[in-house]
């Protein structure tokens, strides 16, 4: 399984009761949006309000009001407004283990297996207006009020719900699950080049070098970021800068102390030149966006939104 990349934020309470439940309000996000990551707990999205675009993979989703999506383990995700009205999005992940707890037992070969190693099944649409989507979103509605309310035993009918919930989708994928024949390799190596980036942001690193470190061409480089991502290497590079840049000034880390060192700390070559990119990317100086984010946005740097077990 892919290590979970924003592993420092992922605030599941311990392995005994892998589940979280989140409140992402879009527009207090960094960017506006989830940024692109990927991690080994299975992901439920419930637009609240507004709609979404979520890119999986190769494909665009977008879901309004009322539909909810379940993202399969290990896919390269994003979310993004699909317009600038208000955008809330409730948020249940949760890991297999709490449902199977051996990999090798037979209740994980015959329901758990078949469903997360489909590479054909990155996702699937939930929605109110047909009979499966509407028994399914009565769960998702249900496991949302009882993580809500935590009354006794809410862990138990957690699972209970979730296990109903795990043979929706399986009756649902049908022969999807059985096509396992749609390759991963794109989606691989973007793993693997932001892994790369997440180690090295802070070095003077080129296309070559991201390219490299997946062992393929320049070109074959940006065409796989594009068919998985929507963008390009170095597009992901900048803003992975500068979300580090803004993750060091909440923390008040001593590298934010002056802007010049802050901007050597994220792998720009000077000061003005980060300036302008945290600019354009950011709508605002990067002195004008640490008061924020001090303020008012102490959850925008996490992509999971605000716990809801601490609202």
């Amino acid at each position: 399984m892919a290590k979970d990349n924003f592993e420092d934020y992922f605030e599941h309470t311990n392995m005994d009761y892998p589940v979280g439940v989140y409140y992402v309000d879009m527009h207090r996000m960094f960017m506006d949006s989830v940024r692109t990551h990927w991690h080994d707990a299975m992901e439920i999205d419930l637009l609240r309000s507004g709609s979404a675009v979520f890119q999986i993979g190769e494909e665009e989703y977008t879901l309004n009001e009322g539909s909810a999506i379940w993202i399969n383990q290990g896919r390269l995700h994003s979310i993004k407004p699909a317009d600038k009205r208000d955008c809330v999005i409730l948020s249940i992940l949760f890991h297999p283990a709490y449902l199977f707890e051996k990999d090798d037992s037979f209740l994980a070969a015959k329901y758990y297996t078949p469903l997360t190693d489909s590479a054909a099944l990155p996702c699937m649409i939930l929605k109110r207006d047909d009979a499966y989507g509407r028994r399914a979103l009565e769960n998702v509605d249900t496991i949302l009020e009882v993580n809500l309310n935590k009354a006794y035993g809410y862990e138990l009918q957690t699972k209970s719900l979730l296990c109903a919930l795990w043979l929706k989708l399986l009756e649902n994928a049908g022969d999807q699950i059985k096509d396992n024949d749609h390759s991963l390799t794109d989606e691989q190596r973007v793993k693997d080049a932001l892994e790369y980036i997440h180690s090295h942001f802070s070095a003077a690193i080129t296309l070559d070098d991201i390219a490299g470190s997946i062992h393929v061409s320049k070109s074959e480089c940006c065409r796989c970021f594009k068919r998985s991502t929507g963008g390009s290497p170095f597009d992901y590079l900048l803003t992975h800068r500068i979300f580090e840049s803004a993750k060091r000034m909440q923390r008040g880390d001593s590298s934010a102390d002056t802007m010049q060192s802050l901007s050597e700390a994220v792998g720009f070559n000077n000061a003005s030149y980060y300036n302008r990119i945290f600019r354009k990317y950011m709508g605002m100086t990067p002195t004008k966006y640490r008061d924020i984010i001090k303020k008012s946005h102490r959850d925008a740097l996490n992509p999971y939104g605000i716990s809801l077990a601490r609202m």
